[in-house]
């Protein structure tokens, strides 16, 4: 890991002391505009972010927890982020919750607002691929969902591969000739995980990989309603699909409702993630699904043993299993 920027380094680099950093980074005493704006490039060039933690400890617990995600509006965070608050409050801690909108600057800049709010632990989904500004920081840190590569931090996630691997497996299973993936976009292991997992399982059955029948889209709904679109323009049109998040479940099912596609009879279809919406649309959805709330509670629980040994537990990962729920929308 790399050094990690000081207050000293600013001041350095700025040409300025580091009382007149320390006056720009709290905003304790007016400085000229010129000399704020040379040590706030110095601080964004350097990445440096103040220990926030170790004087808060000083001074008192806060009993803070921050949270970073991409967007509460995905059906997969509402639970998760439940099971984080019940455990959380369960051990007297409450959170504070900013939204990245998947935009690593906006993480960068809301992770500054944590840190300034003496937050005493950190969880992150990650915004994009963009880590390295997480790297400078001394607050116990658990990444999920969207993880990094790296062993050297905590992580809770989902077996991405296997689920993939198991939702494709079940669609050949049903001897559907053309299965197609709407994937995620692979700058994010999620994306790439699912996708590698659907490859995998259409090896190991003996098929090609048609890149005809795999639409790499963002996480979201109307980016699934264009895939599925895309998908359905194919000639031949593929018979089954497996959408690797519940956003592109909802587009993508949305498409082929409005398009008059019969779900299965004209394309069978499988999702990902399991939400309410789910098992009342017809037909109701087979899906791969985990539990969500469940993962909650394990980050929660993480983050917290993190903050009482003041970050010093060596770092671990927790993967939950995959479930194929089956229900009538695959042909089964």
């Amino acid at each position: 890991m790399k050094k990690k920027p000081t207050m000293q380094d600013v001041a350095a680099i700025a040409g300025v002391s580091t009382a007149t950093v320390s006056n720009v980074i709290n905003n304790t005493k007016n400085v000229s505009e010129g000399t704020k704006r040379k040590i706030l490039e110095v601080i964004e060039s350097l990445d440096y972010i103040p220990n926030n933690l170790a004087k808060s400890l000083k001074m008192r617990d806060t009993k803070l927890i921050g949270l970073l995600i991409s967007d509460i509006a995905n059906p997969f965070f509402p639970p998760v982020v439940r099971g984080i608050e019940d455990s959380l409050a369960e051990n007297g801690y409450n959170l504070i919750l900013c939204e990245t909108n998947s935009d690593s600057n906006l993480e960068r800049e809301n992770l500054r607002v944590l840190l300034s709010r003496r937050i005493e632990g950190l969880m992150v989904s990650l915004a994009g691929s963009e880590e390295s500004h997480f790297e400078n920081i001394d607050t116990p840190l658990v990444f999920f969902n969207r993880v990094p590569v790296s062993d050297q931090y905590n992580k809770v996630q989902v077996k991405n591969f296997k689920a993939a691997y198991v939702g494709t497996t079940h669609l050949i299973g049903h001897d559907y000739k053309r299965v197609a993936i709407l994937a995620g976009p692979q700058h994010l292991n999620v994306g790439r995980d699912r996708l590698f997992g659907y490859k995998e399982a259409l090896l190991e059955s003996g098929r090609e990989v048609d890149s005809n029948y795999i639409s790499i889209r963002e996480f979201t709904v109307a980016e699934g309603y264009q895939g599925m679109k895309e998908l359905m323009n194919q000639d031949p049109k593929p018979d089954a699909v497996f959408t690797s998040n519940n956003a592109l479940t909802l587009g993508a099912f949305q498409f082929l409702k409005d398009a008059g596609y019969r779900i299965p009879q004209d394309i069978a279809f499988l999702g990902y993630d399991d939400t309410q919406w789910a098992t009342i649309v017809d037909p109701p959805i087979s899906v791969v699904r985990y539990p969500m709330y469940e993962m909650g509670q394990a980050i929660g629980a993480m983050i917290i043993g993190l903050v009482r040994s003041r970050g010093q537990e060596p770092s671990r990962t927790i993967a939950f299993e995959p479930e194929l729920v089956v229900r009538k929308s695959c042909g089964c």
